[in-house]
């Protein structure tokens, strides 16, 4: 009898090759599955960043039908009117816009990416979940203390500094 409960012990605690060979297939699931994830994160990070690129240059091309129409007609710019279909300045002048819109556009773009990796490392990593909170408070409380010390410091600064001013001008 105790000879069966110690074979009944081995068996439950001893997995069987059929049990160690489920779990070693369990884990390439897991692995393949965490792959999937990954995959579908990056292309849906990369869907919204090609839908971000559609929407500014539809946004652009609605800008360059507007400007054609406009460029007919005398532009007021804020010293009076400025006729640019007549500038000699104007391709350099439009190269100027046209290369700050691709500069602000990839810059956007960068932080949308930088962004979007943040996120999905902070979604896979709860400790990190944590410590981005814990950061956010103590940058919070840093930024109110300066803040409101400063203030102190100030207004006090300032009326020494108007009696300084005031001493000085009537001497």
């Amino acid at each position: 009898m105790e000879a069966d409960i110690e074979m009944m012990r081995k068996e439950l605690e001893e997995p069987t090759e059929v049990e160690i060979e489920l779990k070693r297939r369990l884990n390439q699931l897991t692995d393949h599955l965490i792959q999937k994830q990954s995959q579908v994160e990056a292309l849906s990070s990369e869907k919204a960043t090609i839908s971000f690129r559609i929407e500014a240059v539809s946004r652009l091309i609605e800008e360059n039908k507007g400007m054609s129409a406009i460029e007919a007609a005398s532009q007021d710019l804020e010293a009076g009117d400025w006729e640019l279909s007549g500038s000699k300045f104007k391709p350099a002048f439009q190269d100027k816009i046209r290369s700050g819109k691709k500069h602000l556009g990839w810059l956007v773009m960068q932080l949308n990416a930088i962004f979007v990796s943040g996120t999905v490392f902070l979604r896979r990593n709860p400790t990190a979940k944590i410590w981005a909170v814990l950061y956010l408070v103590c940058l919070h409380l840093w930024v109110l203390y300066i803040l409101l010390s400063h203030s102190d410091t100030s207004s006090s600064g300032a009326v020494i500094s108007l009696e300084k001013f005031s001493n000085s001008s009537h001497q």
